[in-house]
């Protein structure tokens, strides 16, 4: 098949491009619809995951212009909120370039409330998190540089918590065992980080609502919940967010087509987890590779150079399969 990278073409690359035959292969409306600026951001509340507002920036944006459009949409203060993106707060000045960059899939930002009164803690408890990256040496020893001289969140100061957790959810390494008992404090931070379900005791992680969260936050955080991987709407929920969470699904579920093939449809390498038995069964992998081509990449050899198997993969990529095909910055012709 012939393949064409349209990531970046710029201004140069709007002239018409021609097959080997001088054929056109792409509409004439294509620079139309492709986007002219950044993608949306949605604004999220940290604590309960609530959806506050949706601002559209400009690509000269700072973080004053973002703050004051939420400011205007949430009828908040500036110095009554931060604004966090993948664990830390945004910086002063221009935006990061991934919120800037031309797109049409928008980002999540979490608003995170805050009290002039004590957010000089807060940043000192965040500080703590993680003073230093680990040296080789301590990471073989099982010393991850998480903790330092023992718990800084508490009840005595569970406001500061609260945020602490909603800047990044492993700040709960940080709190004392009543506050990983609250289960605000808890679902504010798996919402914010899933795999900060491993720091959460036991009993909490037997809360369904817990692991729900969790799960949408990130799929793989299924192997911290044993409890519940039999269980259908959350192992549901992890593979939405993960295909490959499939792995920690019950050998039950594994059993179910239809959901190892909402797993594939999600992300091919969902196929490595299938059961040996499904891996060589030319029903299913026709049925997988209708719903994702790229599985062909992990179907045995075998049972990957069937002409069956051949031409349905060709069948998805020309849009005639089972899902759309996932386009991923290329365009796939046959």
């Amino acid at each position: 098949c012939r393949i064409y990278f349209m990531a970046t073409l710029g201004n140069a690359g709007k002239s018409m491009l021609l097959g080997g035959t001088g054929k056109k292969l792409l509409p004439d409306n294509l620079w139309k619809i492709l986007p002219e600026g950044p993608p949306s951001l949605t604004v999220v509340e940290g604590v309960r995951g609530t959806k506050l507002c949706e601002v559209q920036p400009k690509a000269t944006w700072t973080l004053e212009n973002l703050v004051h459009a939420v400011s205007r949409a949430t009828s908040l203060a500036a110095e009554e909120f931060r604004l966090v993106w993948k664990g830390s707060p945004i910086a002063p000045g221009k935006l990061p370039d991934a919120l800037l960059a031309l797109g049409d899939v928008g980002f999540t930002i979490t608003l995170v409330r805050v009290d002039p009164a004590w957010v000089d803690a807060l940043d000192e408890a965040l500080a703590g998190l993680c003073p230093e990256p680990p040296s080789l040496e301590d990471l073989c020893e099982g010393r991850l540089g998480i903790v330092g001289e023992g718990p800084l969140l508490s009840n005595d100061n569970r406001d500061v918590a609260l945020a602490a957790v909603q800047h990044n959810g492993s700040m709960l390494a940080l709190c004392t065992e009543e506050l990983l008992h609250d289960k605000d404090i808890v679902l504010a931070a798996v919402r914010e980080c899933g795999l900060a379900l491993r720091f959460v005791p036991e009993a909490m992680r037997k809360d369904r609502e817990v692991v729900l969260t969790a799960v949408e936050s990130d799929g793989d955080s299924l192997r911290l919940a044993k409890e519940f991987q039999g269980d259908r709407e959350i192992v549901t929920a992890a593979i939405h967010q993960e295909g490959e969470a499939v792995r920690h699904a019950s050998y039950e579920l594994k059993e179910d087509r239809s959901f190892l093939l909402a797993a594939i449809g999600k992300s091919a390498k969902a196929f490595l987890h299938v059961p040996p038995l499904l891996q060589n069964d030319k029903p299913f992998v026709i049925s997988a590779v209708r719903v994702n081509g790229d599985v062909l990449t992990y179907v045995p050899r075998e049972v990957r150079t069937n002409k069956e198997v051949m031409l349905a993969a060709k069948a998805h990529w020309a849009g005639d399969g089972d899902a759309p095909p996932k386009g991923d910055g290329f365009v796939r012709m046959a």
